[in-house]
């Protein structure tokens, strides 16, 4: 294998903890493979001694594909996977421990948030007040912390915290009453067996001699701890990162894992990987200058033997009109390299311009972060019934399905199931397979439910050997495909389609899986547990391969991470906007983790670099009009070349973003206040966070007025920003 000196280092070391910082495109992936095939071909380890933990499952296939390649077919042993897939195996031979079913149910997002907004109805909490969002998010953080319900002790006064600890243990319960586990749970219950069962802790321990952790600083502090325990037995572990990548702060990521990576563990040893084989001079130079503004970096300087290339363009435009005709002009010039061509932006919102643009000129483009195949409807509808049949007490999948297509079994029907499921403490399905005798139902209802439990128990009992089979006897049983047909739906052949491409999935893995393949230990998992447990560890980016043949791809820049194109364009590049508004809240880590995901976005880049900011910009309701990002102003002035109107501003200092204005179109700028007190007696000041019940979270940008007249200028960070009527908004401080 060809290794640079540093590259060598660090696959020759093999005993002892060991942080590889590895910067972007420095070829990390290539030391992996070549330490984790030096282990196997010097019989220092059997694969199965092997755990490499990976972000993505595509990045697992690759490691061991190319592991592959080196050592044989012996690397199909290796423990390779996310850190969720990892989770899922440990808890599918173990979970009877936690007195969960082994083939538990892995619920998305969505159905945490059905599952969650059913508790805060029980409990009959206001939404305005506990919207189901903000209680995810709050259960998602607590999670993200290794926090049970019993850890999160509210601090005095702050109602929100309390109830939402109060659903959070109603929903483990509730978890648990459904044999289901959410992502969260794929780490926490696996810190909890270990806590459980010491011995299995050690077991593992020994079992994993030499541990890998790829993109380390991304890992959040349950990650960490999970990381730790494993660890503990040979400290054989290995991370790779880099904390100028580190841009998952908002989603509980925490860069110190990586900064104190040496107290953790003191006789590890240090490998900086700090020449680039992906990009140009010009483009390494540019980011790491940019990079080099932010505090606490471990010390590293990126550097490439390529060309120089072209310069970074900076365009000017006037709006976000003009920025969409400038993206679209320069794709035009890379006609027939159009796949290597990737648009970012910070914010999805920014995408409309720039899509309606592409599709007037007749650009074929695909987004990353739009409604994924597994997202749609009809495809869930039918997600829903193999996982009905995989775990029938699994209600929020059985209440899906039950009357769609439409049986007959309407609301008052479920209800009375679901009262007595509840009074006795069973599933709905226990309830149905009693014959739902005690519900109170009259005869009609009764037929109805006794006619479906006749056709579910047929693909519960039946052959599930073959996932396509079972799809196939469902969406006949059902009479899905009619009932799609017969709809006035004007997408209804999308959909019909949809279902035959979701059978071909089933073909595909019917094909590939082969359960002689799992370890003597492994539990016999039935090809439609691992078919389902598939679909829910898969990402957007997993799936992007497919897709990109021919076309432009558009993302956030978040999205971009792992990914490199020939070609960048970074849009809306302004104060307020990248750097986020949110960015300025009262933590000093919100511009240092925005400059980081700069630098992310900008190194994706092989062979050019764009990067715009428009004068004016109509979005989230507002005519926003924001100096450029403080971003362009850290590039060094010789390697970039500026285009567009208004160039003397460009490198005009950038205003925070409170400066900026941002108001809707037509209205007059008013005075602003740092704080201002309701008619109702509350205060409010401008960093505030707040919850709405139909927003969700956001921060207090702005205040106007007081008294009867008090206006607030909310950022949420799913709805955008709004201005709402003091005393009329349904606001709930968080923290107290």
């Amino acid at each position: 294998m060809d290794l640079n000196p540093e590259q060598r280092s660090a696959v020759e070391h093999l005993e002892g903890p060991l942080l590889i910082l590895a910067g972007a495109g420095s070829g990390k992936t290539r030391v992996l493979v070549g330490r984790i095939a030096r282990l196997i071909a010097d019989g220092a380890a059997r694969p199965d001694e092997i755990l490499a933990v990976t972000f993505t499952n595509k990045a697992a296939r690759e490691l061991v594909g190319r592991c592959r390649r080196l050592v044989g077919d012996a690397a199909s042993r290796l423990w390779a996977g996310t850190f969720h897939g990892i989770g899922a195996r440990l808890l599918r031979r173990h979970a009877d421990v936690l007195g969960y079913p082994r083939d538990f149910s892995i619920f998305d997002t969505d159905d945490q948030m059905r599952l969650v907004r059913q508790i805060v109805a029980e409990r009959r909490l206001d939404e305005q007040l506990f919207s189901p969002e903000a209680v995810r998010a709050f259960i998602d953080a607590a999670k993200n912390e290794a926090r049970r319900p019993s850890d999160c002790a509210a601090l005095p006064g702050d109602v929100f915290a309390e109830r939402a600890a109060e659903v959070y243990a109603d929903y483990q319960r509730r978890l648990a009453t459904l044999g289901a586990m959410d992502f969260g749970d794929l780490i926490v219950n696996v810190l909890e067996l270990f806590r459980r069962s010491p011995d299995l802790l050690e077991r593992y321990q020994r079992r994993f001699r030499y541990l890998h952790v790829d993109e380390y600083q991304d890992t959040n502090h349950a990650q960490y701890l999970l990381v730790s325990r494993l660890a503990a037995g040979s400290s054989n572990l290995c991370v790779v990162g880099d904390d100028d990548q580190s841009i998952y702060g908002w989603r509980g990521a925490d860069i110190r894992n990586i900064l104190e990576f040496e107290r953790d563990f003191p006789n590890a040893r240090v490998i900086r990987l700090e020449r680039n084989y992906r990009s140009t001079a010009n483009i390494i130079n540019a980011a790491a200058t940019v990079i080099d503004h932010n505090p606490g970096r471990m010390e590293k300087r990126m550097w490439t033997e390529a060309e120089a290339g072209a310069r970074i363009t900076v365009f000017c435009a006037e709006d976000e009109r003009d920025e969409a005709r400038f993206v679209v002009e320069r794709i035009a010039r890379l006609d027939g390299q159009r796949r290597d061509v990737a648009v970012f932006y910070r914010t999805n919102a920014q995408s409309r311009a720039i899509e309606e643009a592409l599709l007037r000129s007749g650009i074929r483009y695909v987004i990353v972060g739009g409604t994924r195949f597994y997202e749609r409807k009809e495809v869930k509808d039918l997600v829903a019934y193999l996982r009905f049949a995989a775990n029938p007490d699994d209600d929020l999948s059985l209440g899906r399905i039950v009357n769609v297509p439409p049986r007959g079994i309407g609301a008052v029907t479920w209800t009375a199931v679901g009262k007595v499921a509840s009074e006795r403490g069973v599933s709905r399905w226990r309830v149905l397979c009693g014959g739902a005798t005690d519900t109170g139902l009259s005869a009609g209802p009764l037929r109805r439910l006794r006619a479906f439990e006749r056709t579910a128990r047929g693909w519960i009992e039946g052959n599930r050997t073959s996932v396509t089979e079972l799809l196939s006897r469902i969406i006949d049983d059902s009479g899905y495909l009619d009932y799609l047909a017969k709809s006035s739906d004007p997408d209804k052949e999308a959909r019909i389609d949809n279902v035959r491409e979701l059978l071909t999935v089933g073909q595909d893995f019917d094909e590939i899986y082969d359960p002689r393949e799992l370890e003597d230990d492994d539990p016999a998992v039935d090809p439609l547990v691992a078919f389902l447990e598939r679909l829910a560890l898969s990402s957007e980016v997993d799936d992007l391969a497919d897709e990109r043949a021919g076309a432009v791809t558009l993302m956030t820049v978040h999205n971009s991470k792992g990914l490199e194109f020939d070609h960048v364009i970074m849009t809306g590049m302004e104060e307020g906007l990248f750097p986020h508004s949110r960015s300025t809240d009262e933590s000093d880590s919100g511009v240092p983790e925005e400059r980081r995901l700069c630098y992310v976005g900008m190194t994706r880049a092989r062979k050019t670099l764009a990067m715009t900011h428009a004068l004016r910009r109509h979005l989230h309701g507002t005519v926003q009009s924001n100096p450029p990002s403080r971003f362009l102003a850290e590039l060094p002035p010789a390697l970039v070349e500026a285009v567009g109107g208004a160039d003397a501003d460009r490198r005009a200092p950038a205003a925070p973003p409170m400066q900026a204005a941002s108001r809707p179109s037509g209205a007059a700028a008013r005075p602003q206040k740092a704080e201002t007190r309701a008619a109702d007696g509350r205060t409010y000041r401008v960093g505030m966070k707040v919850v709405h019940p139909m927003f969700g979270e956001g921060t207090i940008r702005a205040c106007e007025r007081a008294g009867n007249d008090a206006k607030l200028v909310v950022e949420f960070r799913r709805a955008g920003t709004k201005k709402l009527v003091a005393r009329y908004a349904r606001l709930q401080t968080v923290g107290g």
